[in-house]
């Protein structure tokens, strides 16, 4: 699948958000978001997708080992088809972490009946497509695209069997 190799070869080759964050603070931090992934993941390869650079020296990330666990951050520019379509391509691993900019996801359609809230709109998505699955989501609740938040870009989702 062309999108699976294009999103795994995705590396963030500038300053990221992360890192003008960090530059704030004067002691060593990590971020609430980048410690719940650390913790959800344990020593077994880690199939990596989309900006996971930071993470590499963390977990057992992977790209052609046999993997039970995925790791996908999605900070660029995706379709809700794209979308789904890597959600399809993930559905027979066991625990899945995804991190996704809700402000970078695009539809080329027009949809009717749709949840106004990009969080709640974008857990329903990820329901649909992990029937029967434990979904854990945090969000940064009231942010409405007006500002952006350094400390909290993505909507996470904890998944498992």
């Amino acid at each position: 699948m062309d999108l699976l190799k294009n999103l795994k070869m995705y590396i963030y080759k500038k300053n990221d958000w992360r890192q003008q964050q960090l530059n704030f603070a004067t002691e060593k931090v990590i971020f609430a978001q980048d410690q719940r992934i650390l913790d959800f993941f344990d020593e077994s390869p880690v199939l990596g997708i989309g900006d996971v650079e930071y993470f590499k020296n963390k977990i057992n990330i992977c790209v052609k080992k046999k993997y039970k666990q995925c790791l996908a951050i999605i900070n660029q520019k995706i379709s809700n088809v794209e979308l789904v379509n890597l959600f399809q391509s993930l559905k027979n691993v066991d625990k899945i972490c995804l991190s996704i900019n809700k402000f970078l996801i695009y539809t080329e359609s027009n949809y009717l009946c749709i949840i106004e809230d990009y969080d709640l709109a974008l857990l329903e998505l990820v329901k649909e497509n992990f029937k029967d699955r434990n979904i854990k989501h945090y969000f940064i609740k009231n942010l409405k695209g007006d500002s952006f938040n350094f400390a909290s870009p993505t909507t996470q989702f904890f998944i498992t069997k």
